[in-house]
């Protein structure tokens, strides 16, 4: 009877060993079921964009700007705080398609256009983003011009606004400029000076202003009695007015306007030549003769003016 009892106590001691050993056997397998799928899910959340997170207490606010050619620009931002209708306080700065959290409430956002705009009363709400599209805020403008060889010729130009001598901005011709819708008058550095008066820009437009080939070239050919060349300074001068629109060195070619020139060398007496004529596309020549008594008198008056010195 006792080892009957004893017996069957061993059977169960086996038995629940062996319960054990089977569990922890078991437990590796169920472990490697459970971290299968966070491994997936980090896989999977390469292609899945992140959230974007706004403070507690703010707001955001998106700026969306396009070009005249409808690219998106990261366009320079200024945001206002709008205290009344009448005033508002800087708040923050940023650039075209990027979040920048704000306080809620409205918003007046000065672009860095050319020139620069505001947009009045953008609103903006706790916890979520204001995405604000503004689309093309500009139009595109270039003015085309060709030197006396009929190449492109980067003379220097000012945009006013109209009928006015105030200066919006400064750039060069033969390149496109983004500039604000509007009416403009533009100013070419030629020699004289081009104008072009009421040129229209309008948005997300191309506008071109093709003034090609305006002017000839002058060479003012100085030399000597043996023929040799003689470098002088020269004033050119508008027949009509006498207004001195170009001042350089001879025996070297300058771009003028199609018209008539007076010509000064500054030679010791000067010398002068009126009327002489400009055609558009070629190259016209003013010469002088510099007469040996000239220079020699130019060096004399130096040598005198050394010895008053001593």
């Amino acid at each position: 009877m006792r080892n009957k009892k004893f017996l069957i106590g061993i059977i169960i001691v086996l038995v629940f060993a062996g319960f054990i050993l089977f569990n922890k056997a078991k437990s590796p397998k169920t472990k490697s079921r459970q971290v299968a799928p966070t491994v997936q899910a980090k896989k999977g959340s390469k292609n899945i964009p992140g959230r974007k997170v706004i403070s507690k207490g703010k707001g955001a606010l998106t700026i969306r700007i396009v070009n005249s050619k409808n690219a998106e620009v990261p366009m320079r931002i200024k945001a206002f705080k709008v205290i009344n209708s009448r005033s508002s306080v800087y708040a923050t700065s940023s650039v075209g398609g990027r979040m920048q959290e704000v306080a809620p409430g409205a918003y007046d956002i000065e672009i860095d256009t050319i020139p620069q705009k505001i947009f009045k009363n953008i609103k903006v709400a706790r916890g979520k983003e204001t995405i604000a599209n503004l689309g093309c805020v500009t139009g595109s403008l270039e003015v085309i011009t060709l030197n006396a060889k009929k190449k492109a010729a980067y003379y220097p130009m000012r945009i006013f606004y109209p009928k006015t001598n105030d200066m919006i901005t400064a750039y060069m011709t033969n390149k496109a400029i983004d500039i604000i819708p509007g009416v403009y008058d533009i100013e070419v550095g030629t020699s004289p000076r081009l104008y072009k008066k009421g040129v229209k820009v309008r948005a997300g437009k191309e506008t071109i202003i093709d003034i090609g080939c305006v002017v000839g070239s002058l060479t003012v050919k100085t030399v000597n009695e043996a023929g040799k060349n003689v470098r002088l300074s020269v004033r050119i001068k508008t027949s009509d007015t006498n207004k001195i629109v170009s001042s350089i060195k001879s025996n070297k070619s300058v771009d003028l306007r199609k018209g008539s020139y007076n010509i000064e060398v500054l030679s010791s007496p000067k010398q002068s030549m009126n009327n002489v004529k400009v055609v558009v596309g070629k190259n016209s020549i003013a010469k002088f003769t510099i007469k040996s008594s000239t220079r020699k008198s130019k060096s004399a008056i130096r040598k005198s003016a050394g010895k008053k010195k001593r």
